[in-house]
């Protein structure tokens, strides 16, 4: 799996909800996520190409630029990185659990609804002026 997939957004999610085959297409700007939901790491099958997982494989170096041939598990393996692993997570601050508190980001005022007059002028572009 690549890391350049079309990842969701809020309206793709919307679209994949609406429309009857599940297409993850925003009914609003056309923009079309490969997944319904999340990006990359939210796979829930491998495509794994042909040519993983073969000897006979071209391939470049994993440090340097030397171009070589044969086995290297970061290049051949489908379980090559980045590799899943299982994580602790645990609280280390006010995030908004049972809706008390919320996570830095959202209180500075930079995730999305909670944008502040800047940051909303920001995505707007406005802090870029065209010449001409």
């Amino acid at each position: 799996m690549w890391h350049n997939m079309y990842g969701d957004t809020f309206g793709s999610v919307r679209g994949a909800e609406q429309n009857k085959d599940g297409l993850a297409k925003n009914p609003d700007t056309g923009y079309q996520a490969l997944f319904r939901t999340g990006s990359h790491q939210s796979a829930t099958r491998g495509w794994i190409k042909p040519t993983w997982m073969t000897d006979s494989l071209v391939r470049k170096d994993l440090i340097g630029q030397k171009i070589d041939k044969g086995f290297a598990p970061d290049v051949h393996c489908p379980t090559g990185a980045p590799r899943e692993s299982f994580v602790k997570i645990t609280k280390a601050e006010a995030g908004g659990i049972d809706g008390r508190g919320l996570w830095k980001p959202a209180q500075d005022q930079l995730r999305p609804t909670y944008e502040s007059e800047e940051m909303k002028e920001y995505l707007k572009g406005s802090f870029i002026k065209k010449k001409g």
